[in-house]
Parts: C-alpha cells; structure tokens; sequence
C-alpha cells in the first residue's frame, strides 16, 4: 500500500514539476514576436523627440528628419506617437488602402473637422453639404462674392495705405454665405489657437493633462475662445428663432449653425493664405503675372465689371493652372488635418500602433524632386494637359487630402479665390513699394501655410474703355490714372 501512495506522490510531483516548468519557460524565455515600427529620430525621456520641433516650421523640420529616417517615420510627442508619411507611395497605403483605419481624428474638438468616424460625423458632413458647401448651394452665394469682390475694388481705388483686402473678403464673404448678413466679423484665430494648443504639452500627456493645461495657459485660452465662440452663436440663434419661428424643432438650428460655424472658422485662414501665396509668387514670376493678365483682359476687355455670369461663360484655362500650381508649393495645411489609427495595422511590412496619430506633410510631397520637374519653381504650365487634379487620387498633389476625410470645402473655396485673383489682375497693376527688389516669401511659425510678413504691394488702376477694342495681350502697355495705392492684402 505504502508502494502505491509513494507511486502516486511521485507521480503527481512530476506533472507539477513540469507544469511549473513549462510555466516558467513561457515566462521568461519565451519572448513575444518583435513589432517591428517605423523608424524615428532620438528620443528624450519625457518630451519624446519633440525637441526636434523647437523653434522650426513643423513641416520643414518633418521633412528634414524623414530625409535621414525614411518616408514613413515615427516620432514620441509625449505619450502620443505620431507617425509622419512624407512620399506619394506611402500616402496611397495611408489615404487609400488603409484609409478606413486612419479615418478617425483625435480629440481635439466637437466639430466637423475633428469629429471621430460615426454616424453623428456623417450626419454633420450631410449638413454642411445640404447648408453650404454643395454645388447647387455653392452657386446660390455667386451674388455674395460678386457684391463683395465690387465693394472691395471700389474701396481699394480710393484707398490710403495698409488696407486688409483678403482677410477682409475672406471674413466677408463667408460671413455672409454662413450666418447671412455681415455682422461682426468672428476671427479665424479661434480655430487657429486651438490647433496651436493641441501642441503644448498638455495635449501631448494626457496623464498630466489637468496641470499641464493650468500651468501652460492652455485652459484659460481656450475658455476664452469659448465664451467669444458663445456669444456669438447665441446672438445668431436668437436671430434665427424669430425667423424660424416654429418651423424648426427646438435644438435643431443650434445645430446647424454650431456646425456652420466651424465651416467659417476653418475656410477663412485657408482662403487668406492661398490667395497671398498666390498674389505673392505672381509678383515674382512677371512671365506669369504677364500671361494670365493678358488671358483676363482678352477674356474680359472693354467690360467695365467682371460678373459671377462673366466668370462661368468664361474658362480661363490659365487662371486654373495658377491656383493649381501656388496650391502645390503652398498648401494652406502642409500636414493636412491629424488622423488617428482605429486599430493596429501594418503598413510597408511596418506596424503602426492603434490610437497613433498620423499626419502627411503633403507640402514635401507636393514640393518634392522625386515627384516634380523643377519642383521649386513656380510653373503653371507643368500642369497643361496633365491628369493630376486635387480632388483626391493623385497622391503627389494633395492640398485638400483625400480618402474618406478629405476636405468637403473644395467647391466652396476655388470659386472664391478665381473671383478675388480675376477682378484684382483686371482692375489694378499690382507692383512692388519703391525700394523693395525682392519680396519676402519667409513662413510664419504655426501649422498653417502662413506669410511671415504682411503682404504690402502698390496698386495702379487701369483705365476700362467704354467699347470693346482689339485684344490685347500685354496689360503694361495699358494707361493707368492716378498714383499707386500702396494696399496690405494681408492683415498681419
């Protein structure tokens, strides 16, 4: 009997002994698979590598660091990863294979731009399509950018020094087309202050958040943007229940103009910046300047204005080729709008962790050798019958991104700025302020594709005959009248 129990005793402390050691080699020997994760520059504890974002325009020091790591690279903004795709093939894997896993945002703000994928992000880009940014109601507003652009030229001929005229068409005209009357002008610097919070350190650590926000101002700022967002919004809402009367369900118009405001806050900043880069690399390239005045003055001659009827009948081949080309070396967002990864997924044999955050500094792609002839010049004509377009499938031009949360605004926008850049080359001679050679193309620190100095040039009008006379095809040997106006087209 003694035998037996001693039998099974030895029995039962084998199978623990190999249990235990089986356990034991799963533990410590056996290691998990390696992710292997896009390359990065050297990190500190702590910051991570944001200190090679110090001091430097966010999308040139990206560009320079994906130069040494690669065009899929991966940096440690804190406790937040961020991974930086720098070339058209890796765009395409992001924005197009992989796009319903980037297709949330970051939680920076309750709005269409950063609302994550779901139904109340679908309902709200519905919305903004029906109420302002689709084509049919993108036409209703011709009459708001033809009166403005008229009061705008007006105000410009009998002008003294240092007039805002794109920052204040921008807040005018789409003012107007969203709240429906020009009232006090809300600035774009809401939107722009808090992009540039999401920045500081408390955004980066979410752990230390609570502190981080208190120490570094981050939440007095942006309690002050709400309370001017709020009075705003609540002097419009009372306005609109009296016109609305019972017509709309009680919340429903809040909404609605919540949601239109985020379209003025984020199309006034784009439409400054795209139409001083554009005035600015005319004023460079008088080859340019020179060829698309002469396409306005023969599309146009001998008409005392320039309608939004005159613009449609009109195809101004070489005025789109102008914007086509200042969108690709100056991008109103050169990382475009953050996405972040849904789940973890694999990208070029490289891992890209749920929950990263992920930007594509399109101003290299767009800007780049690898992807452009003479890729630093400014050469409308690279364009002429070419098949790359910004609406999203040729990943080596993409001002207004692409894939599922590419920008709604494009229809919205372009008209804008044809209008603005067709009547200020028909009604004025633009030149440089004496003294100045050369004009100063700096960059202004921030996310935004932003000018660094105002834009200050002279403006001499020309004189309109009352008849149609021969085309003519060099606008220099016009006659002007008066002396030149020196305008700021930007406000600093």
């Amino acid at each position: 009997m003694d035998r037996h129990n001693l039998l099974y005793q030895s029995l039962l402390v084998c199978v623990v002994t190999i249990a235990l050691i089986r356990v034991l080699i799963k533990l410590f020997l056996t290691r998990p698979p390696k992710v292997r994760l896009p390359a990065g520059p050297w990190k500190l504890r702590v910051i991570g590598s944001m200190h090679h974002l110090v001091n430097a325009l966010p999308h040139r020091a990206l560009r320079d660091l994906t130069r040494v790591q690669g065009p899929l690279m991966m940096l440690q903004l804190g406790e937040i990863p961020l991974v930086v795709v720098s070339s058209k093939e890796m765009a395409r894997k992001v924005l197009k294979t992989h796009d319903a896993n980037f297709a949330t945002r970051p939680r920076l703000l309750s709005d269409i731009v950063f609302s994550p994928t779901g139904e109340y992000w679908r309902k709200l880009r519905q919305l903004c399509a029906a109420e302002i940014l689709g084509p049919k109601r993108v036409l209703t507003f011709g009459h708001i950018r033809e009166q403005e652009m008229a009061t705008e030229v007006a105000r410009i001929r009998a002008a003294g020094p240092s007039t805002a005229v794109f920052h204040n068409l921008a807040n005018s005209i789409v003012v107007r087309a969203s709240f429906g009357t020009c009232r006090g002008k809300p600035t774009s610097s809401c939107r722009q202050s808090v992009l540039a919070s999401s920045w500081r350190a408390g955004s980066r650590s979410p752990t230390w958040r609570p502190v981080l926000a208190a120490v570094t101002g981050m939440r007095r700022a942006l309690e002050q943007i709400h309370r001017t967002v709020d009075t705003t919004l609540e002097k419009i809402i009372k306005e609109r229940r009296g016109i609305w009367g019972s017509k709309r369900r009680q919340g429903e118009e809040d909404e609605n103009l919540a949601a239109i405001f985020d379209m003025f806050a984020s199309g006034t900043g784009t439409l400054v910046s795209a139409l001083c880069w554009g005035m600015s690399e005319l004023m460079r390239n008088k080859r340019v300047m020179s060829k698309l005045q002469g396409e306005i003055q023969q599309a146009f001659h001998g008409k005392a204005t320039v309608t939004e009827a005159d613009l449609q009948e009109s195809s101004l081949p070489y005025l789109k080729l102008v914007i086509k080309e200042t969108l690709r070396l100056h991008p109103p967002a050169p990382l475009l709008v953050p996405r972040e990864s849904i789940e973890a997924c694999e990208v070029e044999g490289y891992t890209i962790p749920a929950r990263s955050r992920v930007v594509v500094n399109v101003w290299e792609i767009g800007g780049g050798p690898k992807c452009w002839d003479d890729a630093d010049e400014f050469k409308p004509e690279r364009f002429e019958d070419s098949m790359v377009d910004f609406h999203g499938s040729s990943y080596e031009y993409l001002p207004f991104g692409a894939g599922r949360r590419m920008c709604p605004g494009i229809a919205y926008g372009l008209p804008v700025i044809e209008m603005v850049l067709l009547q200020l080359l028909y009604h004025f001679n633009w030149s440089l302020p004496d003294g100045v050679n050369e004009l100063d193309m700096s960059e202004a620190h921030g996310l935004g594709l932003r000018r660094k100095s105002p834009l200050l040039l002279c403006a001499a009008p020309f004189v309109v005959p009352e008849s149609t006379c021969e085309s003519t095809t060099s606008l220099n040997k016009l006659p002007m009248h008066g002396h030149r106006i020196k305008i700021n087209l930007v406000c600093a």
